[in-house]
């Protein structure tokens, strides 16, 4: 009999050992370890795999704000708004995020981020209190590009937005303000003199080479005219190049007027978001 109670007590022992290794196991996937887990992952800027941490979390226990919450901010500190129908749909269902709660200011930041002009935009930020108000609605029009309701927004509701985010009111005042280059102006210049319309717009190195081009082509041509008169092939020939020069620098000096402009809107653009993003 000794022998069957020593196996017997060995087998009892492995047993033991392995059912309490799987009870360990499941307890490090349980919802605080997984949370835990997530939340570092997030943390240290691993948003793929903080997600699908996330993701697992929603599937097992669904309808907990705390998840949803955190795994749409990962979905928008990952910038993917292809997520965002999915993430909207978690935050609106039971009507979560209209009671002007963290869900809320998580939706209107994913609005932001992705640039994305959703009908429920302004029905949410109602919800918000005055100055968190002002912030989200001007941040949309920046976002879309909506100039005439940016400048009108930030004249309206100076008193807040230059209170609380005087930033972004000295920006867009900034921007409302900024002169830009006017191409019809840059043509009529380069039509006179060669490269002059570029150097309007602050290129100087193409407008001297707009001028040295056009000018020495003109210039071999009037010297072959003057030597072998009306009929000179190469006088004929460098007036050509000439003039294909003249017309390309007067394409040229358009273009780089509202190359100079969408540049100067584009710089605005990245300081406002900018503002924006680390505002939240």
């Amino acid at each position: 009999m000794i022998p069957f109670s020593r196996n017997r007590f060995t087998a009892l022992l492995i047993c033991t050992l392995a059912t309490g290794t799987i009870l360990a196991q499941e307890d490090l996937m349980d919802y605080a370890h997984t949370l835990k887990f997530a939340r570092y992952l997030s943390n240290t800027q691993q948003y793929d795999f903080a997600a699908q941490e996330y993701e697992r979390l929603n599937f097992l226990w669904p309808g907990d704000t705390t998840v949803i919450l955190e795994l749409v901010k990962t979905y928008r500190l990952n910038s993917d708004c292809d997520r965002f129908p999915d993430a909207f749909r978690l935050m609106s269902a039971e009507d979560r995020m209209f009671t002007g709660g963290p869900l809320a200011r998580e939706y209107l930041r994913f609005c932001l981020t992705c640039r994305i002009d959703h009908p429920l935009y302004f029905d949410v930020t109602s919800l918000m209190d005055r100055d968190e108000r002002a912030f989200y609605n001007l941040g949309y029009y920046w976002t879309q590009r909506q100039y005439d309701s940016l400048f009108a927004y930030n004249h309206r509701n100076s008193e807040i937005i230059s209170g609380s985010y005087p930033g972004l009111y000295s920006l867009t005042g900034d921007f409302e303000n900024q002169k830009y280059k006017i191409p019809a102006v840059a043509l009529a210049m380069s039509a006179v003199l060669p490269g002059s319309g570029k150097a309007y717009s602050g290129r100087w190195g193409d407008a001297a080479v707009s001028f040295l081009f056009v000018t020495s082509g003109a210039y071999a041509s009037y010297r072959a005219f003057k030597k072998k008169g009306i009929g000179s092939f190469n006088g004929w020939l460098f007036g050509g190049v000439a003039f294909s020069f003249y017309a390309s620098n007067l394409y040229g000096s358009f273009k780089a007027a509202r190359n100079h402009n969408d540049q100067v809107r584009n710089k605005y653009h990245q300081n406002a978001e900018r503002i924006i993003h680390h505002s939240f």
